[in-house]
């Protein structure tokens, strides 16, 4: 007889340790929804709270525009610094360059390392008050995705933008521990420019991971991981460009399964922003950008 292998390589694929027929996108997504909905809330929330301490500056900031005065060197300088922004919202980030890695099965505890193309892709965004840019995308054929979010030059707005790669697992055990680990490759950018305004930028990276029930219903989320790689509030100054990259970020959870549940296994990245455009005496700027390339996920159960 033959020996018959998948589209991997592997005369044994690792989706036969998944624990039953891989639950489609759709049901997946209708999960999301939930993550959505609180995704949501909290930008809501956050731009409550970000009126109220504008609010408040603008009793700050007001006088201290008056003293100024309509300074022609204030102006030239204020001009010059959107104008950076401007400059650098236009460079588009390089993909980065991810280690190949090997889809395999390991034994001990049993475990699996899963490579593109993955189960699942998810991209989300929320603004107000239009932003110059709020973008995010994914491609689980391709293992990357990308975000991309830039104030508005000309009044004050906000972004917030999400992205993930997922795969799919189901427990052949009663119950068990399972380590959820992977080594994203990124490049990134961000940065923030200020004169007598606020602004803010942040980016992270992490995993999530849904918890369905049997029936396809979303139980809970057994894993929220967000690790900053950066966050900057500024105000006077701001921090100008910044950029930076790796090959390899490492990213871990541990967490209780069981076999009553499917689960899906996430890793996602995002970013946030605001800023309160540009006037010619003041103003603010910010913008956050990220791409990210998956190698592979690897889960062991214990």
């Amino acid at each position: 007889m033959a020996i018959q292998r998948n589209g991997k390589g592997l005369v044994f694929p690792v989706e036969a340790l998944f624990g039953g027929k891989i639950a489609p996108p759709a049901l997946v997504k209708r999960g999301m929804a939930d993550l959505e909905q609180r995704l949501n809330q909290r930008f809501r929330a956050g731009e409550a709270a970000r009126r109220e301490h504008l609010a408040a500056l603008a009793k700050v900031h007001g006088p201290l525009r008056d003293l100024l005065g309509e300074n022609e060197k204030v102006a030239a300088g204020v001009k010059q610094l959107r104008a950076l922004q401007a400059r650098y919202a236009k460079e588009q980030l390089a993909a980065p360059a991810a280690p190949e890695a090997k889809e395999r099965i390991f034994t001990g505890s049993i475990g699996a390392t899963v490579v593109p193309p993955f189960s699942y892709d998810w991209s989300w965004q929320a603004s107000s008050n239009s932003p110059d840019e709020a973008a995010s995308s994914a491609d689980r054929g391709t293992g990357r995705m990308s975000f991309a979010a830039w104030a508005n030059f000309d009044h004050g707005s906000s972004a917030s933008v999400r992205a993930a790669l997922g795969i799919y697992f189901r427990p052949q055990t009663e119950n068990g521990i399972l380590h959820l680990t992977s080594a994203p490759a990124l490049n990134f950018g961000w940065g923030d420019w200020c004169v007598l305004d606020g602004a803010h930028t942040d980016g992270w990276l992490g995993l999530i991971v849904g918890r369905y029930n049997l029936s396809g219903g979303l139980d809970g989320w057994s894993v929220d991981q967000q690790l900053d790689l950066w966050s900057d509030d500024s105000w006077w100054s701001g921090t100008g460009w910044q950029t930076g990259s790796t090959s390899a970020h490492p990213l871990d959870a541990w967490f209780t399964v069981d076999s009553s549940h499917w689960y899906a296994l996430w890793v996602w990245c995002g970013g946030d922003i605001s800023a309160a455009g540009w006037g010619i005496f003041s103003g603010s700027g910010a913008g956050s950008t990220m791409s990210v390339a998956v190698p592979s996920i690897t889960w062991e159960l214990f």
